[in-house]
């Protein structure tokens, strides 16, 4: 008797991803109502003080090459359209385009789509990704990069991976430690996806990944310690708490022991932002603690995703590569959240979008999978049935 194969008539019976797809359209409408909602409301309650600098060429004498370049484009952009709320809108559509490019090379569907959606509606990433600034173009750039990624892991291609290795160039121009580690995501995912097979399974590669950047940390140990005990913490110590209402003068860590070893508080603090106390005394704050707490458990919840990832080479992409790459972005940034959670915010907005890459990553093995099911010729139910009455 021969059997019907059910699973394939399943396959091909499935509701199509079209239907639950997240729309472009949708990407720009949500960037779009961002930029009306922090230049017309947020304002009112918070300065865009940085905004406002980069709009009227405040920061023109600022000796940093990434600031003045967002400076001349931002006085650029209001020069032509004349209006400052266009200019923010010339801003976010950019960052929109790059989340739109993201979403239709990881053919964004299903259940797939509800990460994204969260991050792009929480106001701490809505806010400052849809107004003039560093952050609405890294997060343009990091979208085009993510999009690059995903799509070279669909189909490889040179033309992917020049586009991406250029979006890594911008990510680290404009924002250094964070897209350092975006450059060292995309070398570990191209290993991963192109290299040499080693025959070692996913728990020996990565305690032998774990191993190799322990003996270069080891190694580079002086430098490590000189950078960040005497320039990362006493240029956030004493730029991002001056005259604000949200700073921690009871933080003061002052040596790269002291950081390390309060990683386990001041990470979990960085990321959710305000407290329920600082809330209280400011209660402005509390759709950044809602938003903090949605980032803190997305978090968890992407790296279990990472470890679930069905399809083996995604799945050392995950853990072999861009874990590292969040592990080494969360840490760069700790210090700018750790001692003022109002620019925290701020400079979280821009590695954000990067959490949800493991749902992106599984999107495109989902539409894959769907694809190749699509392609099987279908033979109805009934043609099996009188075929295997045939057969007895």
């Amino acid at each position: 008797m021969t059997e019907v194969p059910y699973a394939d008539l399943a396959a091909e019976h499935q509701t199509p991803p079209a239907r639950n797809r997240l729309g472009k359209a949708s990407v720009y409408a949500i960037f779009v109502g961002w930029t009306l909602f922090a230049v017309f409301i947020y304002s009112r309650f918070s300065q865009l003080g940085d905004a406002r600098a980069y709009l009227t060429g405040g920061y023109d004498d600022e000796a940093s090459a990434r600031t003045y370049f967002v400076t001349q484009v931002a006085t650029t952009v209001v020069g032509l359209v004349r209006v400052d709320v266009l200019a923010h809108l010339v801003f976010s559509l950019f960052a929109a385009s790059g989340v739109a490019y993201l979403v239709g090379q990881a053919r964004l569907h299903g259940p797939y789509r509800w990460p994204l959606l969260a991050i792009l509606l929480i106001p701490s990433f809505g806010v400052w990704a849809s107004v003039v600034g560093r952050e609405s173009l890294y997060i343009g750039l990091l979208g085009y990069f993510m999009g690059a990624a995903v799509g070279y892991y669909r189909k490889p291609s040179w033309g992917k991976w020049w586009f991406a290795v250029l979006c890594v160039a911008g990510l680290m121009f404009i924002r250094a430690p964070f897209g350092g580690a975006m450059g060292l995501f995309f070398l570990m995912a191209w290993m991963v996806q192109r290299g040499p097979r080693v025959g070692l399974s996913l728990g020996v590669q990565a305690f032998l990944m774990a191993l190799i950047a322990g003996i270069v940390v080891i190694a580079a140990w002086p430098q490590i310690n000189d950078y960040i005990a005497n320039e990362v913490l006493p240029k956030a110590r004493l730029y991002f708490t001056i005259d604000s209402g949200t700073t921690r003068l009871w933080i003061n860590i002052d040596t790269t022991t002291g950081y390390l070893t309060s990683l386990w508080w001041t990470l979990p603090l960085a990321i959710v932002g305000p407290t329920p106390a600082e809330v209280y005394a400011r209660p402005v704050m509390l759709p950044f603690l809602i938003s903090g707490l949605t980032v803190f458990f997305l978090l968890l919840y992407a790296i279990q995703q990472a470890f679930r990832c069905p399809d083996p080479i995604g799945r050392k992409i995950l853990v072999l590569a861009w874990l590292p790459a969040v592990l080494l972005t969360l840490i760069a940034y700790v210090p700018f959240g750790m001692y003022n959670p109002g620019s925290g915010i701020r400079y979280a907005s821009c590695f954000l979008l990067f959490l949800v890459f493991p749902w992106m990553l599984r999107s495109v093995v989902s539409s894959r999978a769907t694809e190749v099911a699509a392609q099987k010729p279908y033979v109805p139910y009934l043609h099996h049935h009188r075929l295997a009455e045939s057969t007895r």
